[in-house]
């Protein structure tokens, strides 16, 4: 008996092991899944945005009605003494979001229209020192996204 009452040890071992596995990331996974992240100082040091740029209440409008879709408007300064790249990101205020990055679509100073690609980037350029650029997003969703209207999201210079 003493050969059949370890085996069985070491199986209720695994099987009670595993419970607490699945116990404790099904816990995790439902008190985390909502939680809100801080992108606040995130952007680069050097490089003053004139806005914070937060947004909740995109519309979804066909490409072709953009002119419906309120700009966000903003400058970028670099205050180095040396030219700066930068790199502006869309990135989602949530865990898990509900609208996937390519119904998200944007134009920048009214040029073409593009889907917003899974790492967020939507402009990459340099700045010589002392120089300043106005940038005029427009955001939407798709018209062909069907689902929740809801995304929660910032502009991140870095």
């Amino acid at each position: 008996m003493d050969k059949y009452d370890k085996i069985i040890r070491k199986h209720v071992i695994s099987i009670i092991t595993t419970l607490i596995f699945l116990i404790g990331s099904t816990y995790c996974w439902f008190n985390y899944k909502g939680l809100e992240v801080s992108y606040q100082d995130y952007n680069k040091s050097g490089i003053k945005v004139s806005d914070s740029i937060a947004f909740n209440n995109l519309i979804q409008v066909s490409d072709n009605e953009i002119s419906k879709v309120k700009p966000y408007n903003f400058s970028i300064s670099n205050t180095n003494d040396t030219k700066e790249d930068i790199k502006i990101t869309i990135v989602s205020d949530l865990l898990e979001e509900s609208i996937s990055n390519n119904y998200i679509k944007y134009s920048i100073n009214n040029g073409n229209i593009n889907s917003l690609n899974m790492d967020g980037v939507i402009y990459i350029d340099s700045l010589n020192n002392k120089e300043t650029k106005d940038i005029n997003l427009k955001l939407w969703i798709s018209e062909n996204y069907k689902g929740e209207l809801n995304y929660n999201g910032r502009v991140i210079v870095s």
